[in-house]
C-alpha cells in the first residue's frame, strides 16, 4: 500500500511510504531528545541466487570484478588512455576519474558504460564510498543499465557501511517501501538515523512519519513529535507543519486500505518517479530570496541545463542527466560559494537565471 511522496526527496527518486498516507494541511517547541534504535545497524547479507536480465547480470559481473571491461580503443583520447594505464596499476583516483569521464560522454556508448561500471567497481573494492554509491545509482536504471533494485540495494549498503550519508538515506527509503530488500520500518529508521547524524536533515521528517505510523507496529506520537521538532530545528517547515498538526490533536499519517491508482508502476527510481522528484524536490532559491518568498524549483530539463552550464564552468564533473545527485549538489554549492550566493545546494529557477546571465 503506497503513495508517492516525491516532495520529500531532493534527489533521484521519490520516497514511497508503504501503508500510510500523508495528510494535507499545515509552533516551534523546545527540542526533546528523539528516541533512537540501539540495535546494531544491519550488515549486507548474502542474497539467494536469482534470475536477472543478461544485461544486468553482465553489469553486476563488471562491478564485482568477475568480468573485465575491454581496454579503450587506440583511437581514444590520449588523456583517457593515460588514465586507464594508471587505473590498471591500481590508482583508485584514476579509476574514479576514468569512470566519471566515460559516463560524461554524450552520447555515452554501452561499451563505455560497461567500462565505467568496471572501474567504479575497482574503486569500490578499494573502499571508495562514492564509487559504491554511484554504482547503486547506475543500477537504479536509466543510464544504459537495466534497472536492478536488488543490486542497487547491495551497493547502497556497501556505501552506507563506509559512512556515505546519502546511501544511508536511500537505504531508509528502500526499507520503508521494501524495494530490493524486505520491508522493515525498524531498519528504515536505523538508516534514516545514520543519515540524520551525518547531516541529512530531511531524514528527520521521515523519521517522524515512521514513528507516527509505528516503527514496531504501534504508533509512538511522542517519538514522532521529537523527530518533527528536530526537523523543524533543522529548518524543515514540513516538519513544523506536522508538529503543529499533532499538537492540535490531528494526525499526519493514516493507514491506507490500498494504493491510489497508478502508484504501483515500479520502484522509486524509475523514470517517472525521478522526474516527479526532480520537479518537486528542490523548492528553494539558490540566490537567497527575500524572507517569506516561495522559491520555484526547476523541472528535469532545468536540472539538466544547470548541470550542463556548471560543467562548462568547471564545477560539475558528472553526466548532465537531469538527476539531482551528490555530485550535482556539490557542484551547485561550489558555484554558490564562488559567486557569493547563499550556499544551499538547491536547484531553482533563480539559480538557472543566474547561470544564464553568465
Amino acid at each position: 500500500m503506497s503513495i508517492s511522496l516525491s516532495s520529500l526527496r531532493r534527489v533521484r527518486f521519490a520516497p514511497l511510504l508503504s501503508g500510510l498516507l500523508l495528510l494535507p494541511g499545515a509552533s516551534s517547541l523546545a527540542a526533546d531528545p528523539a528516541p533512537r534504535l540501539v540495535a546494531q545497524k544491519p550488515k549486507a547479507e548474502a542474497a539467494a541466487p536469482r534470475k536477472r536480465p543478461a544485461a544486468s547480470a553482465g553489469a553486476a559481473a563488471l562491478a564485482a570484478g568477475t568480468a573485465t571491461a575491454p581496454v579503450l580503443p587506440a583511437t581514444a583520447d590520449a588523456a583517457l588512455r593515460e588514465l586507464e594505464g594508471r587505473a590498471r596499476d591500481g590508482d583508485a583516483e584514476a579509476q574514479m576519474a576514468l569512470a566519471e569521464a566515460l559516463t560524461m560522454e554524450t552520447p555515452t556508448s554501452p561499451q563505455n558504460i560497461g567500462r565505467a561500471v568496471y572501474w567504479y567497481g575497482q574503486a569500490a573494492a578499494r573502499g571508495d564510498a562514492d564509487a559504491c554509491w554511484t554504482l547503486a545509482e547506475l543500477f537504479r536504471g536509466g543510464q544504459g543499465i537495466p534497472a536492478d533494485v536488488e543490486e542497487a540495494s547491495v551497493w547502497y549498503m556497501k556505501a552506507a557501511d563506509l559512512g556515505h550519508a546519502e546511501a544511508a538515506f536511500d537505504l531508509g527509503l528502500l526499507y520503508t517501501e521494501g524495494y530490493g530488500v524486505d520491508r522493515d520500518p525498524g531498519l528504515a529508521a536505523r538508516w534514516f538515523e545514520q543519515a540524520a547524524d551525518a547531516g541529512i536533515a530531511r531524514a528527520l521528517y521521515l523519521l517522524g512519519t515512521l514513528y507516527e505510523q509505528g516503527v514496531d507496529g504501534a504508533a509512538d506520537l511522542e517519538a514522532a513529535r521529537a523527530w518533527y521538532r528536530r526537523g523543524l530545528d533543522a529548518g524543515d517547515e514540513r516538519a513544523g507543519q506536522a508538529l503543529r498538526r499533532l499538537e492540535a490533536g490531528g494526525r499526519n499519517v493514516q493507514l491506507a486500505e490500498g494504493p491510489p491508482p497508478g502508484m504501483l508502476g515500479g520502484p522509486p527510481g524509475d523514470a517517472g518517479a525521478r522526474a516527479g522528484a526532480t520537479a518537486s524536490g528542490r523548492a528553494a532559491s539558490a540566490s537567497g530570496a527575500a524572507a517569506g518568498a516561495r522559491p520555484v524549483p526547476v523541472d528535469q530539463a532545468g536540472v539538466r541545463e544547470i548541470q550542463t552550464r556548471l560543467a562548462r564552468l568547471g564545477y560539475h564533473k558528472g553526466k548532465a542527466d537531469g538527476i539531482l545527485g551528490k555530485r550535482t549538489d556539490a557542484a551547485i554549492r561550489a558555484y554558490q560559494r564562488a559567486e557569493g550566493l547563499k550556499v544551499d545546494g538547491k536547484a531553482s529557477q533563480a539559480l538557472l537565471r543566474r547561470l544564464r546571465q553568465g
